[in-house]
């Protein structure tokens, strides 16, 4: 047995009409910082444009971390015939979001919603405010005319660096909020909604339990295993082919080379497709790409596995509509409240912080240059020299404190107003509930 039989069930014998085949796959396509970059994505597009077994033939495949873009045409160029329908998507200021979709079935519309809360400027070795994480929306054609159009949700969202302020829980949680929003609006629409991508959210998370109590969304992967769910706090007890195949692991497997010295705890399941269970029915999935690639690379396509599942859309007569839909209201207001208590820390602690520091950075950076500019006629009389080392220190003082300035001013006061317009959002979800409740 094949490492990529791994996971999943046998597929369900559905009208060929009704059934679809979706693939999302974090990719790990950084520019000189992921190692055999260019053979690895070769190696992706290939296997994508040239299935072994019908069971590797997708649909729809959704990718994250395209960030080349010689990457991108190649891929491009050779899923082509498979693949009629393609895109990538723009934005960032260094690179785009990183988001593609490759599709057998006929795009009708497509469309960027940057996140407005993403990362910070100087976090730049980070990069994720730089690259413009983003949700790339897909509406397709319906595939056949009785059955639902579907909206493609592709995303990449925030990741965690470490823990308290590096691990930007609260972008991400603000990011999944803005997932709810576009999600309902989708489905009130009258699309059937699939969100997929590596969302760096773990199944117990608070953005994931927006996605699903905000948003309305079942994780398909549950579905398939609602019998046998594992939990976060037990993967590690699994041996490590039955975190694949028992748990959904994609990410932090000692099984991808790129992580095999990862410790046992951290293999989690990070990559999704959250689906419209009211119209969408989840028949079988699996975790992809597990296998290497051969001699002489002899390594992973990826430092993720993929993440594939077939699908049932249901007709556009049987439609379910948001309204008809069964919601928990305190299982809402208790999401709401965590999101509040999120967003009210990192207000109180971390934003007064940033703004404390750089404003004194800035202020104490102004201070230090007229004191340099006064010494520098000192000590252009004791050597010529040293005044050349003042001026240049005054450069970096002025660069450095500049920075920080705009930052103190631009940077934090924004995301601060990003965030208390999230806040007053949820506090209007909120009050709304109640106020049904009475």
């Amino acid at each position: 047995m094949s490492l990529d039989d791994l996971g999943g069930s046998k597929v369900a014998s559905e009208p060929k009409k009704q059934y679809i085949k979706l693939l999302t796959f974090n990719t790990w396509g950084l520019k000189f910082i992921s190692k055999h970059r260019k053979e690895r994505l070769r190696a992706i597009a290939d296997a994508l444009a040239n299935p072994k077994s019908p069971d590797e033939d997708y649909d729809i495949v959704a990718l994250q971390e395209i960030w080349c873009e010689e990457d991108w045409q190649y891929l491009d160029l050779v899923c082509r015939p498979r693949y009629p329908y393609r895109r990538v998507f723009k934005a960032g200021i260094v690179s785009g979001p990183g988001l593609a979709v490759l599709s057998k079935i006929s795009i009708a519309e497509t469309f960027l919603y940057r996140f407005p809360i993403n990362g910070r400027p100087s976090a730049f070795f980070r990069g994720d405010f730089y690259v413009g994480k983003s949700i790339a929306v897909t509406m397709f054609q319906p595939h056949h005319p009785d059955i639902l159009p579907i909206a493609l949700l592709n995303s990449h969202m925030h990741a965690p660096y470490g823990s308290g302020d590096a691990s930007y829980s609260t972008h991400r949680a603000c990011q999944a909020w803005d997932f709810a929003k576009l999600v309902r609006m989708l489905k009130k629409a009258g699309y059937a909604v699939i969100q997929v991508g590596d969302l760096n959210s773990k199944p117990d998370s608070l953005p994931y339990k927006l996605f699903t109590v905000e948003g309305g969304l079942t994780d398909s992967w549950n579905v398939l295993n609602k019998d046998n769910v594992v939990p976060n706090d037990q993967i590690a007890t699994l041996s490590l082919e039955d975190q694949i195949s028992l748990a959904g692991v994609t990410c932090n497997s000692r099984l991808n080379t790129w992580r095999e010295s990862r410790p046992l705890w951290e293999a989690c399941r990070l990559d999704y497709a959250l689906i419209d269970a009211s119209n969408i029915t989840p028949v079988s999935a699996q975790v992809r790409f597990v296998d290497k690639l051969p001699p002489p690379l002899s390594c992973s396509y990826s430092d993720h596995f993929a993440y594939s599942v077939d699908l049932v859309i249901r007709p556009k007569e049987e439609r379910v509509g948001l309204a008809d839909e069964m919601s928990n209201n305190e299982e809402k207001v208790s999401v709401y409240r965590e999101l509040l208590a999120e967003i009210s820390q990192y207000r109180r602690l971390t934003i007064p912080f940033q703004i404390l520091w750089r404003k004194l950075h800035f202020i104490i950076s102004l201070v230090i240059v007229v004191g340099m500019h006064i010494a520098v006629v000192f000590v252009a009389n004791v050597a010529a020299w040293v005044s050349v080392i003042f001026l240049f220190l005054t450069t970096l003082v002025v660069v450095t404190g500049g920075i920080n300035g705009l930052i103190w001013y631009m940077g934090v006061r924004a995301e601060l107003r990003a965030l208390q317009e999230v806040q007053m959002e949820v506090e209007d979800a909120y009050t709304y509930i109640r106020k049904k409740e009475v």
